[in-house]
């Protein structure tokens, strides 16, 4: 597992499924032909994606994956934009567009501070549009904040508070929980 003590630099990419395309085939593709793929082409310092069930998501059904980039500077950030640029960015867009809706995927480039070391199956991903949206889901028993991902241009968006559910939370809780805030992302994480 890799040690971040610092502030992250974060690209939070969100991957849309081609359509007709079922949450397994597009898990299938990504994790055994595109991640392997891109781990292959380029020098990833941290990659993550974050699998959304269509059902447990219904407000954004077409997105298929919360998909994090981790970086420790700038200079890191602007090395895998140089490979993007090069063949190697080509024969990925080649096969993004093999199981991904490449019109409807967006990414927010963060800061975050990483405020724990555990790992999670399953996240939260919930979108603030003020600095107490940041913390607005810190009171719900069974969740850990992973990190406050500040946007490093904000728009309407000003940051992505990123949860882990631990195997304390209960059924109960997070339906409570998508009840009065419909609008959160839950996904299966891989590393």
């Amino acid at each position: 597992m890799q040690v971040w003590h610092f502030k992250l630099i974060k690209a939070l990419a969100y991957i849309h499924k081609m359509d007709g395309l079922s949450d397994s085939d597009f898990r299938d593709y990504y994790e055994n032909k595109h991640a392997p793929l891109a781990s292959s082409l380029l020098s990833l310092e941290g990659y993550e994606r974050n699998y959304l069930d269509s059902k447990i998501n219904p407000l954004l059904p077409s997105l298929g994956s919360i998909s994090i980039f981790k970086y420790q500077s700038i200079e890191s950030l602007n090395v895998i934009g140089k490979q993007m640029e090069s063949d190697a960015g080509d024969t990925l867009r080649d096969d993004e567009i093999k199981f991904m809706d490449v019109s409807k995927n967006y990414f927010f480039l963060t800061q975050s501070d990483q405020l724990t070391e555990q790992e999670f199956n399953k996240k939260i991903f919930y979108s603030a549009n003020n600095e107490d949206d940041l913390n607005l889901l810190d009171s719900y028993e069974g969740i850990r904040k992973i990190s406050n991902n500040i946007l490093i241009e904000p728009n309407e968006v000003i940051g992505v508070a990123e949860y882990g559910i631990t195997k304390d939370a209960s059924l109960s809780t997070l339906e409570q929980l998508t009840r009065e805030h419909p609008q959160v992302l839950i996904a299966s994480s891989v590393t």
